[in-house]
């Protein structure tokens, strides 16, 4: 079961090709920092680290401008993007791994979120049943992950595309030992994984996986993605979620959680999508675009609330001239954190 594929003219590189060399120390570090000094003293030390990658990572520079310009265009930011702009959004980024470090090490409680004690989102979480749930690299799922397993020990798997996933479930045991958040990495999802996913499903667990971008090996499936507009433009998604759904055969959700501004400092973006996902063997595509095209909808939804929590740095579009994909030399060392969602 493929899980979608990249256009081989899009990225210059895979996004999932940037070096993981240090990657776990610097998750780790970032933790340590984050538990003796808390969230602002971090951000203020990460600051001059989040700048040099700026300047030095020109392809992730002009992506997330090219983003930002299209959020302009759409007025969903008010100020003409500029090279402060792109700053902004890549310490939004860090802000992000700080806040996942603080799901990770219990320091983020419910009521700190807005929307954690919705009914809605309650009765999805304790109803009996399991469920797959769609997010995107947007907001900071992460700690929603985090609150769903407070107090009720509820258990969720995530899946995310990057080698680094048994470092990430060292971390996570290492600072939140009492967690059940439970990080399995894929290339693809195979026979094997299908089933451990029907497993956990069948206990009433959730699987989290994320709807919004193309996973590594994804130029050797080019029939699974289809092409949907968003913000202006063309995008390629996967159809793997939606094809794992309908193999899982259960409740299917959309969530994200977002940085607010608000009396809480997080606010959950909880929808049911729907009961069941069902493809026929015949004219699958034409079955797929409803679904892909209400996701796409709702990622929009979300994008206007939080435009500079969008955590897409490379061509998304396909649009700039020499692919602007990730590079092994100019990318932050947290950035690999950003496929753990």
């Amino acid at each position: 079961m493929g899980d979608g594929c990249e256009k081989e003219t899009g990225l210059a590189e895979n996004w999932n090709s940037l070096s993981e060399r240090g990657s776990y120390f610097w998750v780790l570090l970032a933790a340590w920092m984050f538990k003796v000094l808390g969230r602002r003293v971090t951000l203020a030390l990460l600051a001059p680290v989040i700048f040099f990658y700026y300047i030095n990572g020109r392809q992730q520079r002009r992506a997330s401008l090219a983003y930002l310009r299209r959020a302009h265009e759409h007025g969903l930011i008010a100020r003409k993007p500029g090279f402060w702009s792109g700053y902004a959004h890549f310490m939004s980024f860090a802000g992000s791994l700080v806040d996942k470090l603080a799901g990770w090490t219990g320091k983020i409680s419910a009521d700190q979120v807005e929307g954690a004690e919705d009914p809605i989102f309650s009765a999805a979480k304790f109803n009996g049943k399991g469920g797959l749930v769609l997010t995107a690299h947007i907001g900071n799922p992460e700690l929603i992950r985090a609150v769903a397993t407070v107090g009720n020990r509820f258990a969720v798997t995530v899946i995310m595309h990057t080698n680094n996933a048994q470092q990430y479930n060292e971390v996570i045991k290492k600072f939140s030992p009492e967690s059940r958040v439970s990080i399995i990495e894929v290339s693809q999802i195979d026979v094997s994984v299908a089933m451990r996913l029907a497993e956990a499903v069948e206990r009433g667990e959730w699987v989290v996986m994320a709807a919004d971008r193309l996973p590594p090996d994804g130029a050797r499936h080019q029939r699974a993605a289809i092409s949907m507009p968003f913000l202006g433009g063309q995008v390629d998604y996967p159809i793997g979620p939606y094809v794992l759904a309908a193999t899982l055969k259960c409740p299917v959700y959309f969530l994200l959680c977002l940085r607010s501004k608000g009396k809480k400092p997080f606010k959950i973006m909880f929808r049911h999508f729907a009961d069941r996902i069902t493809l026929p063997r015949g004219n699958r595509e034409q079955a797929l675009r409803p679904y892909m095209a209400k996701y796409s909808e709702l990622l929009g939804e979300a994008v206007a609330e939080a435009p500079y929590q969008w955590f897409n740095f490379y061509d998304y579009w396909n649009e700039l001239d020499d692919g602007a994909s990730l590079s092994a030399n100019s990318s932050p060392p947290t950035s690999q954190t950003e496929t753990a969602i």
